[in-house]
């Protein structure tokens, strides 16, 4: 692995570096607008701990997942079916798309502060509304709520990530916030451990220890900032009075509020969207890479235990390569993390997704060997890290008028996948070998990176762009 990630870096090395940070200088004498400041002065600590808590609220959503697979097994004996159970997960993910694609992006019209906290109020209800159900019918509802509220808080945090950075961090502070559901997977994990152990079972344990959580980060974000961007596009008063406080918060020096942004193009007409003309060619090499990407992954972490137990007859084995993949995941944020300091997010989605898919036909070939753990590792560093530089990518390619809204289209198209993987495979199952739905599996990741490179060939001047790089406030669409 130590090898493969120097010979990636190697290779990235070779590519276009992401420009460092340039020098406060665009405007009259040392005077510059918001954005031009933003992108390019360093980032003090004010701004270290916005993007923190960015990373908090994006832990809701690997919390909620996490905690309904620890409940499943402890629901009482005739609460529900099997097949309900599985429509426990389904709700959840059917809201998640819903709050990503239908309310995170009134985040573009009454702010990413007010919806980052309507996500969080949603989640701590519904959180709470699935510990006292009394029936499935219930959880049911109150699932798919819980969905729609942390669909609500992921783009709009990987958002403000992104509109809190310098240019030179952008990258890196994306994938932080990215790295946040894999942080909320593992702490659910942890808690569920513990609450089933000391609890006896009790599964209405895990969803008061997770409204909890969740209410204690809705407290920790009342102190997150407004966007400085989404501020500058609102051009009214008690804006520009936010705007200068806010500002004053994050230390930024030698601002001019009346001076027009330079830096990036942070407002467009308000009826274009990200399927207008201008956008519909990246919006859509966007959904197709990152959804194939999403749905690969999901397979590979929901079936993986259940397959390799079943090839191999070894239980014990197929949660090996299950807790592999984990780990492998979780590294793998921090492998984009490290490489989004080097090169674009574009680039790396193409590279890691190209060694995510030979990382697949690999694990089909070895599957019953110890080559396979290897190529497990490899696959959840790679995916990982390539579905973070996707969102990193799409947190780039759009104005600051419709950011959230791409990123919530993005996160939302995703989600299909994710809810028809299980449906697909179950009935695929007895026809097919576990080689061969990897080898599947292998493909559908060789898709997502050809997807990749055609959106890094053609958004590379926008991807690699210098702060204040002189491009126009208002883009003409």
């Amino acid at each position: 692995m130590h090898c493969s990630l120097s010979l990636m870096l190697h290779i990235f090395s070779a590519l276009a570096p992401v420009p460092g940070a340039f020098p406060l200088s665009r405007s009259r004498g040392h005077v510059v607008d918001v954005i031009t400041a933003l992108r390019s002065s360093r980032m003090g600590l004010a701004r270290w701990c916005a993007v923190a808590l960015c990373v908090l609220c994006n832990t809701i959503d690997g919390l909620d997942l996490m905690l309904m697979s620890y409940a499943l097994p402890h629901l009482p004996p005739g609460f529900a079916t099997g097949t309900q159970k599985g429509l426990l997960i389904s709700f959840g993910f059917l809201g998640m798309g819903l709050g990503a694609t239908l309310l995170a992006p009134l985040a573009d019209r009454i702010g990413r502060k007010r919806m980052v906290m309507c996500g969080l109020l949603l989640s701590v209800l519904a959180l709470a509304a699935t510990a006292l159900s009394p029936s499935v019918e219930w959880m049911l509802i109150a699932r798919l709520l819980a969905g729609a509220g942390a669909g609500t808080l992921t783009p709009v945090a990987l958002t403000l990530g992104d509109e809190f950075s310098s240019a030179e961090r952008r990258g890196l502070c994306v994938g932080l916030v990215a790295i946040g559901f894999a942080i909320g997977s593992t702490i659910g994990g942890l808690i569920g451990l513990f609450i089933i152990t000391t609890f006896g079972g009790a599964w209405q344990a895990l969803f008061w220890g997770g409204a909890l959580i969740s209410a204690a980060v809705l407290v920790l974000a009342s102190a997150l900032p407004e966007s400085p961007a989404y501020l500058v596009i609102r051009e009214t008063t008690e804006a520009r009075r936010r705007l200068g406080n806010v500002v004053s918060r994050l230390g930024l020096a030698g601002v001019d509020l009346a001076e027009r942004p330079l830096a990036e193009p942070v407002a467009t007409d308000a009826k274009v969207g990200v399927l207008s003309k201008s956008f519909r060619g990246r919006t859509l090499l966007l959904w197709l890479g990152y959804s194939t990407a999403a749905a690969a992954w999901y397979f590979t972490t929901s079936w993986t235990p259940q397959l390799v137990s079943t090839v191999s007859g070894s239980a014990e084995r197929g949660t090996l390569m299950g807790t592999v993949l984990s780990m492998g995941s979780l590294g793998g944020g921090f492998v984009f993390v490290l490489l989004s300091t080097r090169v674009s997010s574009t680039a790396v989605v193409w590279a890691c997704t190209g060694v995510g898919a030979v990382a697949a036909g690999g694990f089909a070939l070895t599957i019953t060997g110890g080559g396979a753990v290897v190529a497990a590792a490899a696959i959840g560093v790679t995916m990982q890290a390539a579905l973070s530089a996707y969102v990193a990518s799409c947190a780039r390619l759009y104005p600051t008028v419709i950011r959230t809204r791409a990123q919530g289209a993005l996160m939302g198209v995703s989600r299909v996948g994710t809810i028809l993987v299980p449906v697909v495979v179950g009935a695929v199952m007895a026809a097919l070998s576990a080689q061969t739905m990897y080898w599947m599996a292998a493909a559908v990741v060789l898709v997502s990176a050809v997807a990749g490179f055609t959106l890094w060939s053609r958004t590379r001047a926008i991807a690699e762009a210098p702060a204040g790089a002189g491009h126009p406030v208002r883009e003409h669409v």
